[in-house]
């Protein structure tokens, strides 16, 4: 059993991939192998209960109270709600305040999420520095990290990773939806592991809270066969474990932002004459919450 922290530096769609994987994880929810529990623990408040339709509790903030009383971990389990494939899901609050007061409260219980009898699948949202969702990332054992494969957000990964992933840090990278750059140029350009690269797919990521992933509608959309592949992947890693080089063998702090805009000072002449095209692809799914 392991604990997954997925996070953003710029882009959006973290909760997409987040929910995605939840709804295909290896063995189903119910897999005594593969049990899996789905945290949101956004800073900057959550939106899986308002899209799905959920009461605002149990969950984060009921958690939070009832921890209060003792930091058994086991407890998350009793502050779940379910995706429609029967996954068990911490929602946060819709208020980022609200949020970010029970993720202060519960940083004991966070840090004894990989005790639990489960992958655990952390949604860390947006990364601000200093904030709680901090805390759950280095305590996991796998960080990967979302970006689209564009300039602006290719940058803005490299500027967070020289003082981050510098340390001994083995994170990947999930692509969202087309771009100009092939995935292996920006491992290259990055030093940091491609794992898979998802669409864009705004009615695959919208139908994951009201369906089944395996439901006839879902189960061969694009952005559910891309989460299925990379969900057996990350399952049958062992805890700990992440192929690929480690990001300080590879880059020297200093060197990323460098080392990206020198490798693309500008968007490939292509991408401006394909226009709406590329924009349009190179746009993130449509976010349950951001």
């Amino acid at each position: 059993m392991s604990v997954l922290a997925f996070a953003s530096v710029r882009s959006c769609g973290v909760t997409t991939l987040a929910v995605a994987l939840t709804a295909t994880w290896p063995g189903g929810p119910d897999s005594s192998e593969h049990r899996v529990l789905l945290a949101e623990l956004d800073p900057a408040g959550g939106t899986l209960a308002a899209a799905s339709g959920w009461s605002p509790e149990p969950g984060l903030v009921s958690l939070a109270a009832a921890a209060r009383r003792g930091g058994d971990p086991d407890l998350v389990w009793e502050h779940c709600q379910r995706l429609p494939g029967g996954a068990a899901v911490l929602a946060g609050p819709t208020a980022g305040e609200q949020a970010r007061n029970a993720l202060g409260m519960l940083a004991g219980v966070i840090g004894r999420l990989g005790e639990l009898d489960a992958d655990v699948l952390i949604d860390c949202g947006r990364l601000d520095h200093g904030s709680p969702d901090l805390g759950a990332m280095a305590t996991a054992d796998r960080v990967v990290l979302v970006a689209r494969p564009r300039l602006a957000d290719l940058h803005a990964l490299a500027t967070w990773a020289e003082t981050h992933l510098l340390d001994g840090g083995k994170p990947g990278v999930v692509l969202v939806g087309d771009g100009p750059y092939p995935d292996h140029e920006i491992a290259e350009a990055l030093g940091i592991e491609v794992l898979a690269r998802l669409p864009w797919d705004p009615d695959g990521a919208a139908g994951l809270v009201s369906v089944p992933a395996s439901a006839r509608q879902l189960r061969m959309s694009s952005l559910v066969r891309a989460a299925r592949s990379l969900a057996d992947s990350l399952g049958g890693e062992a805890p700990g474990a992440a192929p690929g080089e480690h990001v300080e063998d590879r880059v020297t702090a200093g060197s990323l932002r460098t080392r990206v805009l020198r490798s693309w000072r500008t968007e490939p002449a292509a991408s401006a004459t394909n226009g709406t095209a590329s924009a349009t692809n190179g746009s993130a799914p449509e976010e349950v919450s951001r």
